[in-house]
């Protein structure tokens, strides 16, 4: 039984490790001109480098990044909400949401870092703490000139 057990949660944090993202862009699909090409990329650092930020579209999973990893999904003309947040299962808590309007055929370009009033609200104040300074990764959208200016 104990052995069960073990596998199912070894199993569990192997699942939890993986990410969708990569990191050269050139494994990313082609644009389209059907819909609006979204570039996530996330910066690097130390701070929550162990923690994938998960990336959603309208409540829909589009993939995960660790630091210096990079994703791509589709989206179709109008508004959308883009929600970042931590995976549950690291204990980190609160999210970023950027609400925008795209357009089919058009890039657009977020950049997401680490919100370090996040990791002192979580050392401070551990589950509340964290959730109330805000979301641990912050974003924005940027042009594509800083977009391939940041690390």
């Amino acid at each position: 039984m104990k052995k069960i057990i073990l596998i199912f949660i070894f199993g569990i944090l192997l699942n939890s490790c993986a990410s969708t993202g990569v990191k050269d862009m050139s494994y990313l699909a082609a644009d389209t001109s059907d819909l609006a090409n979204i570039y996530f990329k996330r910066q690097s650092g130390f701070m929550y480098m162990g923690v994938k930020a998960i990336v959603l579209a309208d409540g829909i999973k589009k993939g995960s990044l660790y630091p210096k990893e990079y994703i791509k999904f589709f989206l179709s003309e109008g508004s959308h909400n883009i929600t970042i947040k931590a995976d549950p299962l690291s204990g980190v808590f609160g999210k970023t949401i950027i609400s925008a309007n795209f357009e089919k055929g058009k890039n657009y370009y977020f950049i997401t870092g680490v919100n370090k009033d996040n990791v002192a609200g979580a050392v401070l104040g551990g589950v509340i703490g964290s959730a109330i300074v805000g979301g641990p990764f912050p974003s924005q959208q940027v042009n594509k000139e800083t977009f391939d200016r940041v690390n």
